[in-house]
């Protein structure tokens, strides 16, 4: 059985041939990928090298105090606020979305305002959301 993407692979040297520019380009984009990837092995790599040596089983016990600093109250918080958050949100924005494209009339205007925040919330990044919520609440 022969390769299936031998023939495109002479097409794209034959295309390097005739615009050098365009295989310039490709290293170009080639060696950023290459060095971002490094980068971010380099980063974890030493993230994991000087950290898992401080990583205790005391560092994840049920008590807190001054001795004794525990990243499960914390852990167990985090988890807790997850799971309200999305007892919430979810059946309000399942419920929401059924009204809007089930039931709701195509042309009332207020069908359309909801639409158009609805589309124009979801365009936005979340991280954007917690900033706002950070420098308004905190």
């Amino acid at each position: 059985m022969e390769s299936i993407n031998k023939r495109s692979i002479k097409q794209k040297i034959d295309a390097y041939k005739r615009s050098p520019l365009s295989l310039i380009l490709f290293l170009l984009v080639m060696l950023a990928t290459m060095l971002t990837i490094g980068i971010l092995l380099f980063i974890i790599g030493y993230i994991m090298v000087k950290g898992i040596p401080h990583l205790k089983l005391s560092l994840f016990a049920w008590e807190y105090n001054s001795v004794n600093v525990s990243l499960m109250p914390a852990l167990i918080n985090t988890v807790l606020m997850t799971l309200i958050a999305l007892l919430i949100s979810a059946p309000v924005g399942i419920f929401s979305a059924i009204y809007l494209v089930e039931y709701a009339k195509k042309g009332n205007r207020f069908v359309g305002m909801i639409r158009l925040t609805a589309e124009t919330l979801s365009g936005i990044p979340s991280i954007v959301y917690g900033l706002f919520g950070l420098l308004f609440f905190v």
